[in-house]
């Protein structure tokens, strides 16, 4: 069905003459086509060869004179050390100052379980008190001392800031990094000790480990006085050079050394007469439970109650090494206790035993 469309005046959009009058009023007169709005200004087609140069080279005569190159420096060669090649003892040292660093190279990688080896770089008499006082208030020094079998401290081993640094480090589970100068806590001085304690009667048998001190002045207040050897080492450890000074009484070095055996009459060598007639042979063994890498932030935070994690079960055997913690296993055992002391019964015999 067609219906008729309203007309404007019914729908509501017509408008009055006068507004109709206004919008008429308000349209353009004139139009554009089409390209003439889409033409743009150019101002010019091409450049020329002088104008190019010109944008390219600026002149540049208006700006001050360059400075004269300043004179070539001489370089002057300067010898580089060879570090790959291997350290020579001086053909001047004594023997016993020798023998010395061989016996203490030994009972470093024996006793102390390190990888260090000890070199003599100079040998000189002196006194403790002299030998010390060119370390008076050095940060970071550590002083072994040893004692005679009557207490008396005849020996002391002056580490190095950087080798104490680096022993302390080792004592850690780590590996020596970037030496930094600093005072050595308590708890340095007691892993220090633990390392050093075997290195007395690794030299002689005639010392003991006493005490570690980090005031040379003090140390050198309880050494005996009179004459001293005062020898100067070179410790290669883990890789690294590091100085270190080894004072003894001059009356007591290699004292009571076992000689070695002289040759006899009849063509047989006589035993020793540093070990007496029925004397009985003993052998030190080690039990080992567990070997634990500790974080020296935690090291520092034990106290009464702390608990370490051995990663181990409960039965696991203990075992025992001959000749210190590096030594061969010569058996396996259970630890326990019978009565009040603390026992091992042996369960396996060992490597060094069979």
């Amino acid at each position: 069905m067609n219906r008729p469309l309203p007309a404007t005046a019914d729908d509501g959009w017509d408008m009055s003459p006068r507004r109709e009058t206004a919008v008429m009023l308000d349209m353009p007169t004139s139009f554009e086509t089409f390209e003439q709005s889409a033409r743009k200004p150019v101002l010019r087609g091409k450049l020329s060869s002088a104008e190019i140069e010109a944008l390219l080279r600026p002149d540049l005569s208006d700006m001050a004179p360059e400075p004269a190159p300043p004179p070539a420096k001489t370089i002057t060669p300067r010898p580089i050390p060879d570090l790959d090649k291997p350290h020579t003892a001086r053909a001047d040292l004594p023997e016993d100052a020798l023998r010395l660093a061989a016996r203490l190279s030994l009972a470093f990688r024996q006793g102390c379980g390190l990888r260090a080896a000890a070199t003599v770089t100079d040998a000189s008499a002196g006194t403790f008190a002299s030998a010390l006082a060119q370390h008076s208030g050095e940060m970071g020094r550590a002083i072994a001392c040893f004692a005679a079998p009557g207490g008396e401290i005849i020996a002391m081993l002056s580490l190095s800031a950087p080798l104490a640094a680096a022993l302390i480090e080792s004592a850690c589970g780590g590996k020596p990094g970037p030496f930094a100068p600093r005072e050595l806590t308590p708890l340095d001085a007691a892993l220090l000790e633990g390392l050093v304690r075997p290195l007395g009667a690794g030299i002689s048998p005639t010392l003991s480990f006493s005490r570690i001190e980090t005031d040379a002045d003090f140390a050198a207040a309880l050494a005996r006085p009179g004459e001293a050897d005062v020898i100067d080492l070179d410790v290669r450890f883990d890789s690294v050079r590091m100085p270190a000074r080894m004072i003894l009484a001059s009356d007591d070095l290699f004292d009571l050394v076992a000689t070695a055996p002289t040759p006899h009459a009849h063509g047989t060598a006589a035993t020793s007469a540093a070990t007496p007639s029925g004397a009985a042979v003993t052998a030190v063994l080690t039990a080992r439970i567990a070997s634990l890498s500790v974080p020296l932030s935690r090291l520092t935070d034990l106290k009464a109650g702390s608990t370490l994690l051995l990663g181990l079960p409960a039965d696991q055997p203990v075992e025992l090494l001959s000749g210190g913690r590096n030594g061969p296993v010569a058996a396996e055992a259970q630890i326990g206790r019978k009565g009040a002391q603390m026992a091992l019964r042996i369960t396996k015999r060992g490597p060094a035993l069979r």
